[in-house]
């Protein structure tokens, strides 16, 4: 097919952040209902599942090489101006089971992401760090992958990064958390990182994780999908996929069902909603690390590596108490990052967590919890997350959808321990008089002489409180099916025309934020996979 231009690409990258944002080509598969013939159908020459970071730029990519792209994504469609500061309406809105996701294993790891139109970019924090050079160099020199060197991958972090519009929060967004974070740091001689995150005038709102309200975070939401609607893909949203059609060894289009709101097929109100079916030349898995693999093993793809692998990259919390008032809801979500121990799998950061939110991992019970949230506004929640060494796997459950199962390896233990540690002593450099700790039987301690107490304390795993939002690596790119689901091109390894673009082709953990990484990977991808279908039409 004869390559289209993209309709106002320049115009859209140029302007503000604006509420008028357009958004054609969209169907709401809650309108849709039971088709009388059974199924609704629809064709394609590529069909995206998932539009999050990788699914979104693939589609967008593809759709400007010339292709017809329907994009299906299994949340709804909600525009900037629709984006508030309540916790409750947003989680039940914009996120999978309402944030409370859950990994199983020693410790369980608790697990938000997206599903919304933009998936998880829409409520991240916004970080865009490109994939460590350690981490190109083992999937170059040590995986064998072709093109994933730094020098192969350095135009597509260029491009990723100004889809993405990186650059450094303006100073006058920050708040006294910030100031506090980065002079525990200056006091122990650490070095700070400066965060480059996606976002055009950003004001630090803090509200990230529930939606930019005002359209500066440069989520999918704003860039990759209103690029490629304009440009004449279509999308379908409250469609959830349940397997992928194949014939002969080769990808045919995938069936699904309509959802609603809550990501229920049964309408509130009784009966059921319809089902679909998409017929494409292409189909292109974005649905992330969990997701992708479960509708693999519905589709009768097992064995080899599929589910197998998953890093959760985990984080453990540690909040500082401190005797002035800190207000941690004012100011950017997060500024600065601390990449000094990054050779030792640790990074830390802080996050303008909500009451609400932060409540949950609070420990205590009745009046000592409650005098304990009557400080919050004196709180700085600083989280170290670890490079996890252990693996874990994503197997179907008997409901038939993706559960997730990790065990912390020793070596994680082991670091966990000193990633908190390091947490803690930057909090009380900072000024602070205690320091709540993950640790179900070490939960506080009172000054910087009883850091020993976490050194002490017995590597147990099961109370340890973790949570995540980076999982990655089960469906991991391979030399072959032994070693991985997909190639260095995001090719599924034995089947024609199925394809992957999320953070589940990752190979490894790379233990930064890996939105980026996903960005540039789908991008790299999805020129691989427009001459396929080019040299296919050809012959």
């Amino acid at each position: 097919m004869r390559k289209r231009a993209t309709p106002g690409a320049p115009q859209l990258a140029a302007r503000p952040p604006e509420y008028d944002l357009e958004y054609p080509n969209v169907e709401d598969g809650r309108s849709l209902g039971r088709h009388p013939r059974g199924r609704h159908e629809f064709g394609a020459d590529v069909v995206v599942v998932g539009s999050g970071a990788g699914g979104a730029p693939a589609a967008r990519a593809l759709r400007d090489a010339g292709f017809d792209v329907l994009l299906l994504e299994e949340g709804g469609l909600h525009l900037t101006e629709s984006f508030r500061t309540d916790p409750i309406t947003s989680l039940q809105r914009l996120y999978r089971d309402a944030g409370t996701s859950s990994i199983l294993g020693r410790p369980p790891i608790m697990f938000a992401e997206g599903r919304c139109v933009g998936g998880s970019t829409v409520i991240n924090g916004g970080m865009s760090w490109r994939t460590p050079e350690h981490a190109l160099d083992h999937w170059s020199r040590e995986l064998g992958l072709e093109a994933t060197d730094s020098k192969s991958m350095e135009p597509w972090f260029d491009e990723a990064q100004s889809i993405l519009h990186v650059e450094q929060q303006h100073p006058d967004t920050l708040g006294r958390n910030d100031e506090l974070f980065v002079a525990g740091a200056n006091q122990l001689g650490w070095k700070v990182e400066t965060n480059p995150r996606n976002m055009h005038r950003c004001v630090g709102l803090n509200n990230c994780g529930f939606g930019c309200p005002t359209g500066a975070k440069r989520s999918m939401l704003v860039t990759e999908i209103p690029r490629a609607l304009g440009a004449g893909a279509r999308l379908l949203t409250y469609a959830k996929v349940d397997r992928v059609l194949m014939r002969g060894g080769r990808a045919t289009g995938v069936r699904g069902h309509f959802v609603d709101e809550r990501g229920s097929s049964r309408r509130l109100s009784g009966g059921r909603l319809g089902s679909f079916e998409v017929r494409a030349r292409l189909v292109v898995l974005a649905a992330g690390a969990r997701h992708t693999p479960g509708i693999l093993m519905r589709s009768m793809v097992f064995g080899g590596q599929v589910g197998k692998g998953l890093h959760t990259h985990p984080n453990a919390k540690v909040v500082g108490v401190f005797d002035e008032r800190v207000n941690p809801w004012i100011g950017a979500h997060q500024s600065h990052q601390i990449h000094q121990f990054l050779g030792d799998g640790i990074l830390i950061g802080y996050a303008g967590v909500p009451p609400g939110i932060l409540a949950t991992g609070i420990p205590g019970f009745g009046r000592a919890h409650a005098e304990r949230m009557a400080q919050f506004n004196h709180m700085i929640t600083a989280a170290c997350l670890i490079e996890d060494t252990g693996e874990g796997r994503v197997i179907l459950g008997p409901d038939l959808q993706p559960w997730m199962t990790f065990r912390l390896s020793p070596r994680d233990v082991e670091t966990v321990h000193r990633g908190v540690r390091l947490a803690a002593e930057q909090m009380f450099a900072a000024g602070a008089r205690s320091v709540l700790l993950p640790f179900g039987d070490l939960s506080e301690i009172h000054g910087a002489d009883q850091l020993v107490e976490i050194d002490r304390r017995p590597r147990k795993r099961h109370n340890i409180e973790l949570m995540t939002v980076h999982i990655m690596s089960s469906a991991r790119m391979g030399r072959d099916k032994a070693a991985g689901v997909v190639d260095a091109w995001g090719r599924v390894h034995g089947i024609d025309a199925l394809t992957i673009a999320d953070a589940s082709i990752i190979p490894s953990s790379i233990g930064v934020n890996p939105q980026e990484t996903i960005v540039a990977l789908a991008l790299r991808c999805a020129e691989r996979w427009a001459g396929d279908l080019a040299r296919r039409s050809a012959t």
